[in-house]
């Protein structure tokens, strides 16, 4: 049988590398935040385009906070998709909201944005494409239906770091309206702001 993934050897190609940095961690003390957190937000931030990036604890809360920057709460509506990790909806309704499924496109797996328009509603406060496989969904569509309804949209982009759609990144300052971009990096996140 061949492995779907073999962590193990993934781990030992860079062991001295995280060795390095578990260390450093540990004879500063800085176990919460400290100077290597602010140096990842700062690197990933750029990575990503963003002006800011913002480290929290899980990918789940980075949604949370950004839907709840948004003013996401009981009784809104979000519309996303179905085909997605658990942490997409329950950090929708961690605020109270309810998430609104639109169907996949069967090509790409992400959200069909030929879909999204008939599913916004005057609950619906936002709109969150989920990015999968290192695949954007198709943004175009999806901002131009934000625009027209003036609702932000919050990409969950857990599974696209550094993926492009159309020669920018899945998290870039110029799309318009997004209070924050989240981005999980398990165990923790980053949010890009801008």
């Amino acid at each position: 049988m061949i492995p779907f993934v073999d962590l193990k050897a993934q781990h030992r190609s860079i062991k001295g590398e995280i060795d390095a940095a578990i260390s450093k961690a540990l004879e500063n003390s800085a176990f919460i935040l400290g100077p290597e957190v602010a140096a990842f937000e700062e690197e990933f931030a750029a990575y990503c385009g963003s002006k800011i990036g913002i480290g929290v604890n899980s990918g789940t809360s980075a949604l949370h906070l950004a839907l709840l920057a948004a003013g996401i709460g009981e009784g809104d509506e979000i519309v996303t998709t179905p085909y997605t990790f658990v942490a997409t909806v329950a950090a929708i309704r961690y605020t109270g909201a309810r998430p609104v499924f639109v169907d996949i496109d069967p090509r790409s797996y992400n959200i069909d944005p030929a879909g999204i328009e008939a599913a916004v509603t005057e609950k619906t406060k936002a709109i969150m494409p989920v990015h999968l496989y290192g695949q954007p969904a198709d943004m175009d569509p999806i901002l131009e239906i934000a625009r027209r309804r003036n609702l932000p949209v919050i990409e969950d982009a857990a599974q696209a770091h550094g993926a492009e759609y159309k020669g920018r990144r899945t998290r870039t300052p110029d799309w318009p309206s997004p209070p924050c971009r989240p981005r999980h990096t398990p165990p923790g996140s980053c949010q890009g702001r801008n």
